[in-house]
């Protein structure tokens, strides 16, 4: 649901929106509901988006409005004051910095993303599927050195009479 949405799009003459960088900011509330505010040369936009009564998840997302293709963009994303720092870097990803009692992400982007998502303090998704994916790597590993060593092994062995 949006609650408020402005765009005003103006041209310059001779500048085009490559020529300059563009300003996302995100600021997400207490009550989950986000802010965002875009503004560049050619373009500006400010929405309040509140999210659906949906079963709580382990992230926060909130949409970006249209910003001009191939705009290089510098994205601030801000979370609620007293909120944990986020368990991962967020996508697009983010460097998280404490600012008094709110965490703050920044990125230098070379366009806009259509979503910025930052995972929940203590969601830990990205190290448990790491962690799957090096212990199978690890079984795979030594099941192969077990046949090599018995093959090796049945290679050398005398053979019954």
């Amino acid at each position: 649901m949006v609650v408020c949405f402005v765009l005003v799009r103006t041209a310059s003459p001779g500048a085009a929106a490559t020529d300059a960088r563009g300003r996302i900011d995100v600021e997400f509330q207490p009550d989950g509901r986000c802010h965002v505010s875009a503004t560049g040369e050619t373009f500006h936009s400010s929405l309040t988006y509140t999210p659906h009564a949906a079963p709580q998840t382990s992230e926060r997302r909130c949409a970006i409005p249209p910003v001009p293709d191939g705009t290089p963009i510098e994205l601030t994303v801000r979370l609620p004051p007293g909120a944990a720092r986020p368990a991962g870097a967020g996508q697009p990803a983010l460097a998280w910095t404490r600012q008094g009692d709110r965490w703050v992400g920044t990125a230098t982007l070379t366009s806009a993303p259509a979503v910025v998502r930052v995972p929940a303090a203590g969601d830990r998704g990205d190290v448990r599927t790491l962690a799957v994916r090096t212990i199978g790597f690890s079984a795979a590993a030594a099941l192969a050195l077990a046949w090599w060593l018995w093959r090796r092994d049945r290679a050398g062995a005398p053979t019954a009479p």
